[in-house]
């Protein structure tokens, strides 16, 4: 009796665990099966194997991490928040995922929120670059300008050779009316990253500041080459022209900028076009 007994423990033991192995194969090839969808931005593809390695697994926690990082690109970032969270219960040191939980909530107005995500991911791992560049664009929005850019020169440190970087120095230097500044740190930008269309028109818009007129013209021209839908360079470049007393062409310019979606130029239009 004693030994059937055995016998029945021993296999419901054996069964439960090769139940178990089973259903984190199958979560793996699901996942494995999402990361290749993910790849290839085929994000609604990835949910589906990263819903299916869930399902078949809940515990299965790489599979939360990743499906996190899928809502996140399709816009679901309360999702994205839900599924980071998750990962964060059995994995409660990964500075990674803090960060990206910190973005999610960055992006959904979370502040808050997002700045004590950022300080967990730095306090956990203080050589990562991207969690001071994050936690610098939070504390711009906040109106820390000054300790944005003390985490900017912390995030240039780490790796000094990234355009976007010197792109939020740049950012705030401007926000604290430090034009020089500002233009010497989109120069390094542009350096760095060529064809950085967005460089180009803000380091127009501080050389227009400080009288550069042809300067503030020819990078709002380059900005323009590299992306000719950008609304608000047609914006920019029409009030140049309107400083200049090219009416026709700042008008143009205007109707350009609100023909592609810009609703400020439609109120700009009416004060100087009729």
């Amino acid at each position: 009796m004693m030994k059937t007994l055995f016998t029945i423990i021993f296999f419901l033991l054996f069964y439960i665990t090769a139940y178990c192995q089973l259903d984190t194969i199958a979560s793996f090839n699901y996942s494995q099966k999402g990361y290749k969808n993910q790849i290839l931005r085929n994000y609604q593809g990835a949910l589906r194997d990263y819903d299916s390695a869930i399902m078949a697994n809940p515990n299965y926690d790489k599979a939360y991490l990743y499906r996190g990082l899928v809502k996140y690109h399709l816009n679901d970032l309360k999702g994205s928040i839900d599924d980071y969270t998750k990962f964060i219960e059995s994995n409660p040191k990964s500075s990674m995922v803090y960060d990206n939980r910190g973005y999610s909530k960055f992006v959904l107005g979370d502040n808050q929120g997002a700045l004590d995500d950022y300080n967990t991911s730095i306090t956990l791992n203080p050589n990562v670059f991207k969690a001071y560049l994050n936690r610098g664009g939070v504390k711009n929005r906040l109106g820390l300008i000054n300790e944005a850019i003390t985490d900017f020169n912390k995030a240039l440190i780490l790796n000094p050779n990234n355009a976007d970087i010197y792109f939020n120095i740049g950012i705030s230097k401007g926000a604290l009316d430090d034009n020089n500044g500002a233009i010497e740190a989109f120069n390094n930008a542009i350096k760095l990253k060529p064809a950085f269309e967005l460089a180009f028109l803000y380091r127009g818009t501080n050389k227009s500041l400080i009288k550069d007129y042809k300067g503030a013209t020819d990078d709002i021209n380059q900005c323009l080459s590299i992306n000719p839908n950008n609304s608000e360079a047609y914006l920019n470049r029409g009030a140049l022209k309107l400083d200049e007393n090219d009416k026709v062409g700042a008008c143009a310019d205007f109707q350009k900028s609100l023909s592609l979606g810009n609703k400020r130029a439609e109120d700009i239009i009416n004060e100087n076009c009729k």
